[in-house]
C-alpha cells in the first residue's frame, strides 16, 4: 500500500471509528453454533468492536422444541439478557437481531433488525407462511428486513420490492456466499447493501466489520442506522465503500 492509499483509508477509518459485527451466531440459540454468547462478545470486544448482533436463526422447529412461542421467546430474551451483561462487562453493544426462515420458501434466511419480544411474536407468527405475508401483515415499520447471503447455493432470489436491503459480503469461510455477484445485484436493485461474518465458530471472529459513525444503542437504532445507509466495511485489513 503506498502512502497516499494508506492515507485515505486513515482518512475513512477515521471518519467511520466504531466497528460493529452485523451477522453473528452463539450456542445454543443456533444449533450450529459452538460459541456461547458471552464467549462471542468477550472476543469481540477484545477485536476492537463495539457492537456485535446476535442474528439467531429462527425457524418454526426451534420454536416448537422450545415449547411453543412463549418457550422459544423466554429462551431467547434471556440469551440476548445474559449477552448484554456480557456486553457491560467488556465495554461491547450487544444488538437483538434475527435471521428468519419461512416454511413456505425454498431454504431463504433473512436478517431482521429492529426488534422486541413482541415485534418477535409477531415474527413467530408469520414463520408458517413467507416473506410477502411477513412484510405484508406482519412487519413493524421500525424494523428491517434483509436478505441473506442470497447467491449461496440453496437460495433463491426474493422479490426485492419487499426487502430493505440485500447482504452483499458475508464472509462465512465455509460457503460461497459470491459476494461480487451480490453487490452487483444489491446495487442493480438500488438496494442498501450490508456486511457480516456470519459467525458461528471461534475462528470466525473479526472476519468482517461494518464502521459507523457512531454506535448503535439498541436493535432499534441499529435499523435506523441501516435506513440511512451511512456506513463502510471492513473486510479483513482492507476497507470497502458499497
Amino acid at each position: 500500500m503506498n502512502a497516499e492509499t494508506s492515507k485515505i483509508k486513515q482518512k475513512l477509518m477515521d471518519l467511520y471509528p466504531y466497528k460493529a459485527e452485523l451477522h453473528a451466531h452463539s450456542s445454543p440459540a443456533s444449533t450450529c453454533s459452538e460459541v456461547p454468547a458471552g464467549d462471542g462478545v468477550k472476543i469481540y470486544a477484545q477485536k476492537g468492536y463495539s457492537a456485535i448482533a446476535f442474528t439467531n436463526h429462527l425457524f418454526l422447529n426451534y420454536v416448537e422444541s422450545h415449547g411453543g412461542k412463549e418457550g422459544y421467546l423466554d429462551f431467547i430474551e434471556n440469551e440476548i439478557n445474559n449477552a448484554k451483561e456480557a456486553g457491560k462487562k467488556y465495554g461491547i453493544n450487544v444488538i437483538w437481531g434475527a435471521e428468519l426462515r419461512f416454511v413456505n420458501e425454498n431454504n431463504n434466511d433473512y436478517l431482521l433488525f429492529g426488534i422486541n419480544r413482541k415485534i418477535l411474536s409477531r415474527a413467530i407468527d408469520s414463520l408458517s407462511f413467507d416473506l410477502k405475508t411477513f412484510v405484508t401483515e406482519y412487519k413493524d415499520p421500525r424494523s428491517v428486513i434483509i436478505q441473506a447471503h442470497p447467491f449461496r447455493n440453496g437460495q433463491e432470489r426474493a422479490d426485492v420490492s419487499l426487502l430493505d436491503g440485500i447482504e452483499v459480503f458475508n464472509m462465512h469461510p465455509n460457503h460461497n456466499s459470491r459476494v461480487a455477484v451480490a453487490r452487483e445485484y444489491a446495487k442493480e436493485n438500488n438496494k442498501i447493501m450490508t456486511c457480516g461474518t456470519d459467525f458461528h465458530e471461534y475462528a470466525h471472529a473479526g472476519l468482517s466489520a461494518t464502521r459507523f459513525k457512531r454506535i448503535p444503542s439498541d436493535s432499534f437504532e441499529l435499523a435506523e442506522m441501516i435506513k440511512e445507509n451511512d456506513f463502510i466495511f471492513q473486510i479483513g485489513d482492507s476497507i470497502v465503500i458499497g
